[in-house]
């Protein structure tokens, strides 16, 4: 009877994967231009494919001139990043 088991959690594990291939993944990458970018960006992907192992695959046509420093799951809003209040001050004359 284990045998059998096993062979059923193999294929409820297989259905889970299709189905989040076919529902595709939603996340936010946080990115400077490269090679030397000084202003954080961000980005929503939706319906991207998951690897077996879990993770989500970034195309690479999104990922060509970017150094990638954070993927958050979901769609994320930014209210605040490191240097954003510096930035805001050098403006207005502050520093």
């Amino acid at each position: 009877m284990q045998g059998g088991h096993n062979k059923e959690q193999e294929l409820a594990n297989l259905a889970n994967d299709l189905r989040e291939e076919d529902t595709g993944a939603t996340v936010t990458v946080l990115y400077y231009d490269a090679p030397a970018g000084l202003i954080m960006h961000n980005a929503v992907l939706t319906d991207l494919v998951v690897s077996s192992s879990g993770r989500v695959m970034i195309p690479q046509s999104f990922r060509d001139g970017k150094s990638i420093i954070a993927v958050l799951e979901g769609e994320c809003k930014i209210l605040n990043s490191l240097g954003e209040r510096v930035y805001a001050q050098k403006s207005l004359d502050l520093v």
